[in-house]
């Protein structure tokens, strides 16, 4: 699993992380650790994009689940962008998507968000 992290407002500290490979058990711990770092520094929201991730599993979801935690136990939060097919299927049938804030995609997800 690969990542790649860009500040995106740092006035309202928003950070967007993009993932890139699958999101399975063999990667559960690094992006556990990737959502874990990025909470300790001073953002305030991660916009974690899927649009990279050709695939997702309980193990997968885990880890993102964990991040949410941690991020609302430090009243900051953690919302999805650019989920495919499948990974949209499993936080339907997990119910997850009504855990989660999903946007289509990135721009949405700033459009909605800033004008609020």
């Amino acid at each position: 699993m690969n990542s790649q992290v860009k500040v995106i407002d740092e006035a309202n500290k928003i950070t967007s992380i993009i993932f890139s490979g699958r999101l399975d058990i063999a990667s559960r711990e690094s992006v556990k650790s990737e959502l874990h770092k990025l909470l300790a520094s001073d953002t305030s929201l991660i916009i974690a994009d899927l649009k990279n991730v050709p695939f997702i599993d309980s193990s997968g979801l885990s880890a993102l689940v964990s991040g949410l935690r941690v991020a609302r136990e430090q009243d900051k939060d953690i919302i999805l962008v650019s989920l495919n097919k499948q990974a949209q299927m499993v936080f339907n049938l997990t119910m997850m998507d009504r855990v989660f804030v999903i946007y289509s995609s990135l721009e949405n997800a700033l459009n909605n968000l800033l004008t609020q």
